[in-house]
Formats: structure tokens, sequence, C-alpha cells
């Protein structure tokens, strides 16, 4: 078990962004948590980052605050450095050659001396996102980290990210309201909403390379749909 939040209570000074929360992780798990907006998903990856204080409950990480990547919705990229130094942010020079390993296979290798201002929204994400990855967190949170791409770019980095992550046994959580997105990427799919957690779902074909064609995969999708559909 690398993270466990047991009746979990996040306030804000007018209002709760989620309660009654529960969830056991283990290592090397890959969880989808999805959603209705407002539900306090963003605020739960914050809170797991070490962001946030919980309001109430217990939260146990077996990782350090400086084990765990958290990508945010925007790209926060600094708009005086370059592509490469953003990714490279505090991480000594010695990593160049991977970071530029890693963009390129993220199809950034022709703009890594550009600045952000230099790029479209998709790829100031994977900007982004590499220099999360970069650093082989323990924990990595991606909170809607391919919103802004086309649904190609979107599959090509949901495959790039699934098996960065299994050859680095790194534990995923993927906060997103794509239901397809989330089966594909989670071995198991959370159902939040503010009030704690309302359906989960585990994925036995997670491994499946050819997933996203097998009936199976629009089966998953159905049944969350009508989970969601039910929770409202």
């Amino acid at each position: 078990m690398i993270l466990s939040l047991t009746d979990a209570k996040l306030d804000y000074p007018k209002t709760t962004a989620f309660e009654h929360f529960s969830l056991t992780v283990a290592s090397g798990e890959m969880v989808s948590i999805i959603g209705p907006s407002g539900c306090g998903k963003t605020s739960l990856l914050y809170t797991i980052a070490g962001l946030l204080p919980l309001s109430g409950g217990t939260m146990r990480r077996a990782v350090g605050n400086d084990e765990v990547a958290l990508m945010f919705q925007q790209d926060r990229l600094l708009p005086w450095k370059q592509v490469i130094s953003n990714v490279l942010l505090g991480l000594p020079g010695e990593k160049t050659e991977e970071a530029a390993d890693l963009l390129q296979s993220m199809g950034l290798g022709s703009v890594i001396h550009h600045y952000p201002h230099e790029l479209s929204g998709g790829m100031r994400q994977r900007a982004a996102l590499a220099r999360a990855l970069i650093r082989k967190p323990n924990i990595l949170l991606l909170d809607e980290p391919l919103a802004s791409l086309d649904e190609q770019q979107r599959e090509m980095l949901q495959n790039d990210i699934k098996e960065y992550v299994q050859d680095h046994s790194i534990t995923l959580l993927l906060v997103t309201h794509s239901i397809q997105e989330a089966v594909f990427m989670g071995s198991r799919i959370v159902m939040m909403t503010n009030k704690g957690v309302s359906y989960e779902l585990h994925n036995q074909l997670h491994g499946e390379a050819s997933l996203r064609t097998r009936d199976e995969f629009f089966t998953m999708q159905k049944t969350l749909r009508h989970h969601m559909e039910a929770s409202r």
C-alpha cells in the first residue's frame, strides 16, 4: 500500500470540497478518477500531493512530497525559459540528454529550444507532462493532462504515459472527464462524488495491447455511464 485515505474531508472557507472519501492504492496501481464537475477531484489530487491539508479523516502515504509529481490542468511553464529548461527545472544538467530523448518521444524534439509562447496549447501540455515524467516519481498525479489535445495526439500520449508508468513502476492517479480515457488508463476506475466513492470498476483487461478494440472496452464505458447517471 502506497496511499490510503480514510473518511477524508476537505473544507474551504465557504464550502466543502469532498467528505467521506476513502481509497487505498497499491504500489504500481493505475487509478482513474471520474465524477461530475465540482465533486472535488482536483482538490483530492492537491491533498494527495501535500498542497492542502485535510479537514478531517486521515491520509497515509508511503512516500514523501519529493516523490510525488502533480501535473496541473494549466501547463505552468515559465515563459522566459526554453522547453528543455522548463523540463529540467530543478534537476542537474546531466539529465539534459534524458530530457531531450523524452521530449523527442513526445513529438517535441524539434522545439526543445523554443519558448512556451512559440508552442501550441497541446505542445505546451506535452512539455509540462515531460517535466513531471522525467522526475520518475513514485506517485504521479495527473489532472486532465490531455484535455487540450486532438483525439489522435491524445491516444498516442495515453499509450506513452501508460507504457512509461508501467516501465518505471509508478503509481498513477489520473483525474479525467473522459470515460474512454479512464477505462484505457486505469487498472481501476473510481467514481467520485463530493460525498465519497459511489462506484468502482476493476479493469481486468488493463494490460491488453488491443484494449481499445475489445468489446469489453465499450461495455465498461457503458457500465460507468450507467452508474454516473444513477448517482446524479
